[in-house]
């Protein structure tokens, strides 16, 4: 389910996100090797800029690169990996090896043995079943991220850095693993320029908007209320504002602007809670081994319908 309740202030943490002003002190032509199409790039990557490395079978030597206060030695795929991990915040290892290195455990290894060595990334194994570790940025490495973005990652795309609560984290790897089968469909009919956006960040710009309403009259706050959550492409369902785990915006075919909001529901979720995430438009689906629990305990078939296997 969606880790934050529904304006909730006090679940707003803005020390993990980098700022937008330490986004923009680099202009593209200030970092000319990284992601620039064209260059001499050290590695082949796909339009997500995922690493080939079966077709890249001896990557080509690292480069220096400038830091706020420090100098790493990076090639293009290390720096790709920094920035996908922090879109996500957290990504199980085995997942990155899966989808950002299609497979290439060796190059994969490589590549995050450097970034730990440097300072860059930090990998944490969670209390549970689980063992499968997690990787996340370290503070440094979102710094360097505000001045060496690679070019395809959205100048507004939001970078996290550091763990979580242990259950929040385990949300953040399946978040991942819903967005690369959802970016497929996506890309798969000819959707471009993807850009995440996480339920914290969608619920720091509502809850900027809606924090404003406190002092008008209870029918106006209403109104406002359903003018707010229009703004940001979403519904009003009994009240409150549902905010989806993950949205995708992209590029259509057209060149036209097109979103889509994903529900990562559990065996946990509440029927009433489902049914507002469904009302909200939200496109609700669940993990493999979750889903056929969670929809024989909805008593809703037309509920049950819509839980779509991840």
């Amino acid at each position: 389910m969606s880790r934050y309740n529904p304006l909730d202030p006090e679940e707003l943490r803005e020390p993990t996100v980098g700022s937008k002003a330490g986004r923009e002190r680099k202009s593209d032509d200030e970092s000319p090797n990284v992601g620039r199409v064209g260059s001499n790039a050290s590695e082949q990557s796909d339009s997500r800029g995922r690493t080939d490395g079966k077709r890249n079978k001896e990557p080509r030597p690292r480069q220096q690169h400038r830091g706020r206060d420090h100098t790493y030695r990076l090639r293009e795929s290390e720096i790709r990996t920094l920035a996908e991990i922090g879109s996500f915040r957290a990504i199980r290892t085995k997942d990155l090896v899966e989808f950002q290195y299609r497979g290439d455990k060796r190059q994969a290894d490589q590549d995050i043995r450097n970034l730990k060595a440097q300072g860059l990334i930090k990998q944490k194994t969670l209390p549970g079943t689980e063992k499968e570790p997690l990787l996340t940025l370290s503070r440094e490495a979102r710094e360097f991220l505000d001045r060496n973005r690679p070019q395809d990652v959205p100048r507004d795309q939001a970078l996290y850095h550091g763990f979580v609560k242990p259950r929040e984290a385990r949300h953040d790897a399946e978040v991942y693993r819903l967005y690369q089968k959802v970016a497929n469909d996506i890309e798969s009919e000819g959707g471009t320029k993807l850009r995440i956006v996480l339920d914290f960040e969608l619920k720091k710009n509502v809850y900027r908007d809606v924090a404003k309403l406190k002092d008008l009259p209870p029918g106006q706050q209403s109104e406002e209320r359903e003018r707010i959550a229009q703004e940001h492409g979403l519904k009003v369902v009994n009240g409150k504002i549902p905010l989806p785990d993950l949205r995708i915006e992209y590029e259509t075919r057209d060149h036209e602007q097109g979103r889509i909001d994903l529900e990562l529901a559990t065996q946990d979720y509440r029927e009433t809670g489902l049914a507002e995430k469904s009302k909200a438009g939200f496109s609700i689906y669940a993990p493999g081994n979750e889903a056929d629990r969670l929809r024989a305990a909805l008593k809703d078939p037309e509920l049950t319908r819509e839980i779509l296997s991840l």
